[in-house]
């Protein structure tokens, strides 16, 4: 049910909480789980999505070994937080059973391509029957055959004549446990070339999707994931998509010829096809406007700091001065009082640290953080020298531009990790190690197009009289 966010601050302060009406509708506006409505109303993800309908078709090999893997076809109506291996799915009633489907690595990467094929096969890992796979050590590259987790359709080949060519239709009966109910629908025709009416109004769904996408392309542009740029197209049609007739977003990919998987960056968006997904658009043009940046502002979380002054006492460094200059470097823009409150917390961070630090202990996170580190300051440098106004940011290279708001973002929430006393565990810090070894590729890569092109931008702000 909708509900407004005075509602849920009546209810959480019945229950304990102490939050104000503006933290909790910044909340509310910046969080994944919750749709804003009209009229400063509120749903979450549960009540959006519970009851509504989706379908997927197996493919000839699921269908030759009676099972099918959710992957990511359960996309957006679940959990996001719910791994496709834990989902539930019941016919009749009836839950059905768990069994291994037997795959080679690039169907498996089909089945999760919704993820993006930079996180595929890490979700592809967390099956239980990837659990030898070790792909950190790999660097992150699947074996040639595999097995994943499937649902077994044995229970519905029992009681209908189940072919390739025909159709699950889910039902989302229970989000919070993650339970969908699967019908089978009969499509599968003697005559392939035959139309019929459900044919006719599958195509219909198809053409909606189409327009609807590329509608939310220019109002909301690339999303934060595949995953909300679904979630908000659904909700916002779902009078039109969640219907008995509905396609599937893998058959919609291979017809469209107007939206396709793109990459933004390191990462991969769905937007117009074979274009670019651009750093800047209508959908962030007010933000820019009033920053004038293109990535993140520079901000001292709790995290950065305790890696910044942990890092200097695994260096056995004594000198809090120089921790400080790597923290506050001389162009940013802070009044003499704003760099003294910082300097104090920085000293009484420091005090409490040493206290309880301990190098051996330490040992393990070390020499990774200090790494981490030093690719975060560069790409803070980086970060800070672009300081263009919303034309200029549109004659910078678009994708490297991407690239770096996504490394400060990746490499902040490494630091966030590494930033906790707990050791990590060996194939955990692999990952890590890996990953790092790609952001600072993907840095060297970037900055000397990035510097050039700021140099033009620079050139154009003088007239010669």
């Amino acid at each position: 049910m909708p509900f407004s966010a005075k509602e849920l601050l009546v209810m959480l302060c019945g229950l304990g909480h102490k939050i104000s009406l503006e933290e909790l509708k910044d909340f509310l506006d910046n969080d994944g789980r919750a749709f804003s409505l009209q009229k400063k109303m509120y749903i979450t993800r549960a009540g959006a999505f519970t009851d509504q309908i989706f379908s997927f078709m197996p493919t000839q090999k699921e269908v030759e070994q009676k099972v099918f893997v959710p992957g990511d076809r359960c996309m957006p109506f679940v959990d996001l937080d719910a791994l496709s291996y834990s989902l539930t799915f019941e016919f009749l009633g009836q839950e059905l059973p768990e069994k291994l489907f037997d795959t080679d690595c690039n169907t498996a990467r089909d089945l999760f391509c919704l993820y993006g094929d930079e996180f595929s096969a890490q979700y592809i890992s967390s099956d239980p029957a990837c659990k030898d796979l070790h792909i950190a050590e790999n660097n992150f590259e699947l074996p040639l055959k595999m097995s994943l987790t499937g649902i077994s359709m044995e229970p519905i080949f029992d009681k209908v004549d189940f072919k390739y060519g025909d159709r699950i239709l889910c039902r989302v009966y229970d989000w919070d446990k993650g339970i969908i109910e699967v019908i089978p629908v009969l499509t599968h025709k003697l005559n392939p070339f035959q139309i019929s009416a459900e044919d006719m109004e599958r195509q219909k769904w198809y053409d909606k999707l189409e327009s609807a996408l590329l509608e939310s392309f220019d109002s909301m542009g690339p999303c934060s994931s595949i995953e909300e740029q679904l979630a908000n197209v659904f909700y916002e049609n779902r009078r039109e998509l969640c219907v008995p007739d509905c396609g599937s977003v893998h058959e919609f990919l291979e017809r469209s010829k107007k939206v396709g998987l793109e990459l933004f960056g390191v990462e991969t968006r769905l937007w117009f096809k074979g274009q670019d997904v651009p750093a800047v658009g209508k959908w962030n043009h007010d933000i820019y406007e009033e920053d004038g940046r293109a990535v993140p502002f520079f901000a001292l979380p709790d995290f950065v700091i305790d890696c910044y002054l942990k890092d200097s006492l695994y260096e056995k460094k004594d000198n809090i001065d120089e921790v400080i200059e790597k923290l506050i470097p001389k162009d940013i823009p802070l009044s003499d009082n704003e760099k003294k409150l910082l300097t104090l917390q920085i000293h009484n961070r420091n005090a409490i640290l040493r206290k309880n630090y301990n190098w051996f202990a330490d040992f393990s996170n070390g020499s990774l953080r200090h790494r981490a580190l030093k690719l975060f300051g560069e790409v803070g440098s980086l970060v800070y020298e672009l300081d263009c106004d919303n034309k200029e940011l549109n004659q910078l290279p678009q994708q490297e531009l991407v690239t770096l708001s996504q490394l400060y973002t990746h490499i902040s929430r490494m630091l966030e990790i590494l930033s906790d006393d707990s050791d990590c565990a060996d194939e955990e810090a692999c990952a890590m190690e890996l990953s790092l070894e790609g952001m600072e590729m993907n840095f060297e890569d970037i900055k000397p197009l990035l510097i050039s092109a700021l140099d033009k931008v620079k050139k154009n702000r003088f007239n010669v009289i």
